[in-house]
């Protein structure tokens, strides 16, 4: 597995930033049987999004991510983001859904000439603020991506906060994402707009997209758990009128590595994604 640490210049950022990307073996052995080329010998290309309070280095640092990429032949992409901004265009901060969802994909195919751009081999994906990122990603493009994996999270702008000064946890970030990244007085007002993952589903329905296949995960004890579950109800429910492949799982854990690593190889084989060995 050859795993590259990559320091470049963002024309939407205005900045220097930083991914990971991790590249298959060719060759065949006992942890890989060999690349997942399609028709035209390209790679599949997994997009994969961190939380709040993590950067680019958190699925290798706390997960068994390039076993299981490796084992299924894959490519993944993990870029690195500011924690207040939920991967929008912030009001106050940097574009980061042009940055994600144009920007970097056109700059890895300049890089990586092997990866495909058809959207039937990629995949986008994450934990947290990311899994809110994947969807809100991927329900804008759905033309780019044949699968949104969720882990731990949903329309994250339903989540109840306590009152700001109460809070002297790791959501502290949390409260400046109204005002930096959506340009409201709280999340909440962000309801109905393009930062809605709800309002993002119907716009796609309204158009007649032909929409990812999405997947969804959480634990029992989960602090988002309540918001997971909304989420997921009303894809559920859009599921009976229009055409979505949707599966919401929830399992015994809570808001940690422990959980994301235990089914991050299920969200894989979810996605079709499945191991040759």
């Amino acid at each position: 597995m050859t795993r590259i640490l990559m320091d470049f210049s963002s024309d939407r950022l205005h900045m220097n930033t930083n991914a990971y990307v991790i590249l298959p073996n060719t060759t065949i052995d006992f942890l890989a049987n060999g690349v997942n080329y399609n028709s035209k010998g390209e790679l599949k290309v997994l997009w994969l999004l961190h939380g709040m309070g993590d950067d680019h280095t958190g699925w290798i640092r706390y997960t068994n991510l390039e076993r299981y990429a490796l084992a299924r032949g894959i490519a993944v992409v993990m870029p690195r983001v500011d924690s207040q901004s939920f991967y929008t265009n912030m009001v106050k901060g940097f574009a980061y859904y042009d940055y994600i969802a144009d920007e970097l994909p056109k700059f890895m195919k300049q890089t990586f000439p092997q990866f495909s751009t058809a959207r039937e081999d990629n995949y986008i994906a994450g934990l947290s603020m990311g899994g809110y990122g994947a969807l809100k990603i991927g329900l804008s493009r759905p033309d780019q991506y044949a699968a949104i994996g969720c882990l731990s999270a949903g329309n994250l702008i339903e989540l109840e906060l306590p009152p700001e000064t109460d809070e002297e946890t790791f959501m502290t970030p949390f409260y400046g994402i109204a005002r930096n990244a959506f340009g409201v007085t709280d999340i909440a007002d962000a309801k109905g707009t393009k930062n809605d993952i709800k309002w993002l589903l119907d716009e796609a329905i309204r158009n007649g997209k032909n929409l990812p296949d999405i997947h969804m995960y959480c634990g029992t004890d989960d602090f988002v758990k309540a918001v997971s579950d909304s989420t997921a109800d009303y894809i559920q429910k859009k599921s009976s009128e229009y055409p979505i492949s949707f599966s919401y799982k929830t399992y015994p854990g809570v808001h940690d590595w422990n959980f994301w690593e235990g089914h991050l190889q299920e969200m894989l084989d979810d996605f079709g994604l499945r191991s040759f060995l």
